[in-house]
């Protein structure tokens, strides 16, 4: 649940405080850019608070946006749900979004977004990411933790991020200055979940001590018990809650499926309404890890 224990009933909205409010999978300072602390996220959110609840009674407008969007992908979705957080933000303005970088025909990167913060005025280079990776042994090396597509990589996304992304606006400035953007400060968030396999609980090195977590499993492995409903890409952002509910497809056992699945683990609260413990990951027997 996210701070203050609001729960939106628009799965829309509650998607959009989640990429607001959740903790990132990484922060601090790295390579001159700010990489965003959950302390920050926070805070923002509560600065967000107000305008969430009047979209909560009429989602409309959010509705709108992510259709003229027409992000099919969850990463595109995900900016999407930044760049209207940034609309509604009291903190930030949006300057600019997606702009490619082209030099003598040859493209060299997109910057995310362009924000000024409404304060100190200062131009901002914000680049953002969802992410989620499961964890093979071993487990303190970042470069361990895959995505279901194995040649994404928790380390390697970070290497990306730190060393090429966030940099654009400064190894390409001639490029922006012509643009009329002047950068000043390049700030980052990586978001998402880290699934754990059961047994252990050993984080990767670098990541934040309270970044998201869930479980995985594979079906050559121990069944687990409990009550799973197995949940699209698309939902694997905000907290599944009774409302998402609504062909309860809820399961006692889960199945032998024939590829990597997600699930929202459920338990009855005492209003005999189903709500979200943990997330698990399951995997076919057929899924290997890369050596």
């Amino acid at each position: 649940m996210l701070a203050e224990e609001v729960s939106f009933n628009s799965r829309l909205v509650r998607d959009l405080a989640w990429v607001i409010a959740s903790p990132p999978l990484v922060s601090g300072m790295l390579n001159d850019t700010l990489w965003w602390s959950h302390e920050g996220c926070y805070n923002e959110y509560l600065d967000c608070l107000p305008a969430l609840k009047e979209l909560d009674l009429d989602p409309t407008p959010l509705m709108n946006h992510l259709e003229q969007s027409n992000a099919k992908r969850l990463g595109h979705r995900f900016e999407s749900l930044v760049a209207y957080w940034i609309i509604i933000s009291p903190n930030y303005n949006l300057l600019a979004k997606n702009i490619q970088v082209i030099k003598d025909g040859h493209t060299y990167g997109e910057i995310d977004f362009v924000i000024q913060n409404s304060d100190t005025q200062k131009i901002i280079h914000l680049e953002v990411a969802v992410k989620f990776y499961l964890g093979s042994s071993p487990y303190q090396d970042p470069f361990r933790w895959f995505g279901t597509n194995t040649k994404d990589q928790l380390g390697r996304k970070v290497e990306h991020l730190m060393l090429k992304q966030t940099q654009l606006g400064r190894t390409h400035s001639s490029y922006f200055k012509k643009l009329g953007i002047h950068i000043d400060e390049r700030q980052c968030f990586l978001k998402g979940r880290l699934f754990y396999p059961i047994g252990t609980d050993t984080p990767p090195h670098g990541v934040t001590s309270n970044h998201l977590r869930g479980r995985w499993i594979q079906n050559n492995t121990k069944p687990v018990t409990g009550l799973y409903y197995p949940i699209n890409k698309k939902d694997w952002l905000a907290e599944i809650n009774h409302n998402d509910l609504k062909q309860t497809d809820i399961q006692k056992e889960i199945k032998k499926y024939q590829k990597s699945t997600c699930f929202t683990e459920l338990k009855k609260n005492s209003s005999g309404t189903y709500q979200e413990v943990n997330r698990l990951f399951y995997l076919p027997k057929e899924f290997k890890f890369p050596l």
